[in-house]
């Protein structure tokens, strides 16, 4: 009986060289590998990334991050806490949505939650958009927070959360489509958002 033939394990420092390289497939398989053999000792150097000055490779690390699942839930909530720098806390955010797309259904933490609602009144607008957007990924989970969000003052977080909640098929998303809808003191650019939302959540039914 011949054995299987090992499949060695790929360098691990030459992944992040194809993760940071400008073709997409290259930055998908990198990533994917490292998921599949490094993944204790590459989540920490991706994490590191997201400091970097250079956008696309702090873009492709979020999309490396968000390969990891529930696991880079708690490294991404400690780096948010942790850091000045708004940048940093966007692209932890926005690596939450990349989870959140690439495992639907999957349970976020509390911590994981709480750092998106923190995120919601963070000093960068980047960030707090970045979070209601999160939360429309996560989902059902997130209705309260994206049904408050909708209720809220903020227009440009009502429109995305109006946004969000015409994805959600659920009795609750609905209603406060409507609530927000039928109220006088709604913006009217948020109504005209409300009300294409309300109908596209009613025409998925």
């Amino acid at each position: 009986m011949t054995s299987q033939p090992q499949i060695e394990r790929p360098d691990l420092d030459a992944l992040f060289a194809d993760l940071a390289h400008p073709n997409p497939h290259l930055q998908t398989q990198a990533y994917l590998a490292m998921v599949e053999h490094w993944p204790e000792e590459s989540m920490p150097r991706l994490l590191a990334l997201l400091g970097q000055s250079d956008v696309s490779v702090y873009r492709a690390a979020v999309k490396g991050l968000g390969a990891f699942g529930v696991t880079a839930l708690q490294p991404l909530a400690e780096l948010f806490s942790a850091s000045l720098d708004g940048t940093v806390r966007a692209c932890c955010v926005k690596a939450y949505a990349q989870i959140a797309s690439n495992f639907p259904g999957q349970e976020f933490s509390a911590d994981a939650m709480a750092v998106l609602e923190a995120a919601l009144s963070d000093e960068s607008p980047v960030v707090s958009q970045s979070a209601v957007m999160a939360l429309g990924q996560v989902g059902v989970q997130a209705l309260p927070l994206l049904i408050e969000i909708c209720k809220g003052d903020n227009i440009a977080h009502v429109q995305s959360a109006a946004m969000a909640l015409a994805e959600i098929p659920d009795p609750r998303a609905g209603a406060c489509l409507r609530e927000v809808l039928d109220d006088p003191n709604t913006d009217p650019l948020s109504r005209q958002m409300v009300e294409a939302s309300l109908g596209r959540l009613d025409g998925a039914r």
